[in-house]
C-alpha cells in the first residue's frame, strides 16, 4: 500500500510562546503517523526565532520528519506577514500531496488557496476551539459559517461541542455535511504519572520541596482567565501559608498579570517563568493543575497533566469537561469564580486520598481515549476514506 502524502499546515513549532496546545497537538500527530501509511510533511509558515521552536526542531532533525518554514514572523505587521508565509508556501510548489491538513485560521485559507497549486486531491480542516475566529467573529461566520463546508472535503472537530458547532452552520445543513470529531491526543510515554521527578523540578523552579505547589500552563491571554485564578489563589493563600502558584507560558497580559499579583499580595508566592519546551519535566513540581480557562478546544494541557499523575481542577465548560468528568476524574468549577476555585483546591488540598484517587481515574480514562497513536490511526483512516471517494 502507498502511503499518504499528507502536508499538515500550520502556524508553526513556536510552543508556549506565541502558540499553544494546538500546535503541539500537530507536532505530535506528525510524530505518530505510521510512515507506512502516511507520510507527513510539516509545513510552518513562520519561523518565530523563539528558544521552544529551536528545541522542537532539533526534534523533527533528529526523527528525520520533512519540514520547512515558510517566512519569519512579522511582529509589527500580521497582513505583511501573512502575504510573506503565503509567498513562501506558493513557493513549495514541489509537495504535490495527496491531502492538505490546516490547523487554524490563516492556515485553513492558505490551504484552499494552495489545493490546485501544489496538486492535492483534498482538503481537511481540524479546528481546534469551540468558537471560530474568537477575535473576528465577522470573518468566522464569513469563512467558516459559509465557505469552508464547501471547500473543505472533512472538518474535524476536538470535541462534541465543537463538532455541534460545526454541524449546525447553515452551509452545512444545506449541503448536508457533518464535522467528524477526533479528540485531540498526546503520547503518554513522555510523562512519569509517579513524579519521580518532583524534587529536581522544584529546584529547577526555585520551590522549596515541601511547599504546596498549584500551576497552571498556558499563553497569558484574557481567555485563560489567569484574573480568576489569581484571586482564587489570595484566597487559598490565607488558610494555606506555605502554598506557590507556578504560571508557565508567556502572553501580552504578562504585565497586566504580574502587576494584578502584586496588588493582591501574592507577587513573592506567583512565579512566572515564561515559555517552556519541556512541561514534562515541569508538571511533576505540581500538586495540583488548576485551569481557570473561558473556552477552549480540547486542552491537550489537561491530558499532560494528567499523565503526570497531577490531580487536576478545571473550569466547566466544552472540552475539559470531556476530559475531566466532575467528582470522579477531578473537579470542575463555574468560569469566573474565584470563590469556586478556592473552595475546589482547599477541599482537594483537605482530601489528599480522594483527591490521589480521581487523578488514578482520570489516567485510566485518559489513556483509552486521548493515545497519539489511536487518534494518528483515526486520522490515517479518515484520509484514506477521503482518497477513495475523491
Amino acid at each position: 500500500m502507498t502511503p499518504i502524502r499528507v502536508v499538515e499546515l500550520t502556524a508553526g513549532v513556536a510552543i508556549g510562546a506565541p502558540l499553544g496546545g494546538g500546535a503541539r497537538f500537530v507536532l505530535e500527530l506528525t510524530r505518530a503517523f505510521d510512515r507506512a501509511e502516511v507520510m507527513p510533511f510539516l509545513a510552518n509558515i513562520w519561523r518565530y526565532n523563539t528558544p521552544p521552536e529551536a528545541r522542537w526542531q532539533r526534534v523533527l532533525h533528529e526523527e528525520d520528519i520533512p519540514h520547512a518554514f515558510a517566512a519569519t514572523w512579522d511582529e509589527v505587521s500580521l497582513p505583511r506577514g501573512s502575504v510573506r508565509g503565503l509567498r513562501g508556501l506558493w513557493a513549495m510548489d514541489d509537495l504535490r500531496p495527496d491531502i492538505i491538513h490546516s490547523h487554524g485560521e490563516f492556515t485553513d485559507i492558505a490551504a484552499i488557496l494552495l489545493k490546485r497549486r501544489w496538486g492535492a486531491r483534498c482538503l481537511v480542516r481540524t479546528r481546534h476551539s469551540t468558537v471560530e475566529w474568537p477575535k473576528r467573529p465577522a470573518l468566522g461566520r464569513i469563512f467558516g459559517g459559509w465557505l469552508y463546508p464547501g471547500f473543505f472535503d472533512a472538518e474535524i472537530a476536538v470535541s462534541q461541542r465543537a463538532g455541534a458547532a460545526l454541524d449546525a452552520r447553515p452551509a452545512a445543513r444545506v449541503l448536508g455535511r457533518r464535522a467528524d470529531v477526533i479528540y485531540n491526543a498526546i503520547d503518554f510515554a513522555r510523562f512519569d504519572p509517579q513524579r519521580t521527578g518532583r524534587a529536581d523540578s522544584r529546584k529547577r523552579l526555585g520551590l522549596p520541596e515541601q511547599a504546596t505547589v498549584l500551576g497552571s500552563i498556558g499563553m497569558l491571554v484574557n481567555k485563560k482567565g489567569i484574573d480568576t485564578l489569581l484571586h482564587g489563589f489570595a484566597q487559598v493563600r490565607q488558610r494555606v501559608p506555605d502554598a506557590h502558584l507556578v504560571l508557565v507560558g508567556e502572553g501580552p497580559e504578562r504585565a497586566r498579570l504580574e502587576g494584578v499579583s502584586t496588588a493582591l499580595g501574592i507577587a513573592d508566592r506567583v512565579h512566572f517563568t515564561g515559555a517552556q519546551a519541556h512541561v514534562e519535566g515541569i508538571l511533576p513540581a505540581f500538586d495540583l493543575y488548576v485551569s481557570a480557562s473561558l473556552v477552549e478546544g480540547l486542552p491537550t494541557v489537561l491530558l499532560e497533566s494528567v499523565a503526570s499523575g497531577v490531580p487536576v481542577i478545571a473550569t466547566d465548560i466544552p472540552g475539559n469537561n470531556e476530559v475531566i468528568e466532575d467528582g470522579v476524574g477531578g473537579r470542575l468549577i463555574p468560569v469566573n469564580n474565584a470563590q469556586a476555585l478556592a473552595d475546589a483546591v482547599l477541599d482537594a488540598l483537605s482530601s489528599p486520598q480522594e483527591t490521589q484517587r480521581m487523578a488514578a481515574a482520570a489516567l485510566r480514562s485518559a489513556q483509552e481515549r486521548f493515545a497519539i497513536q489511536s487518534v494518528a490511526a483515526q486520522y490515517a483512516a479518515l484520509f484514506r476514506r477521503l482518497l477513495e471517494q475523491a
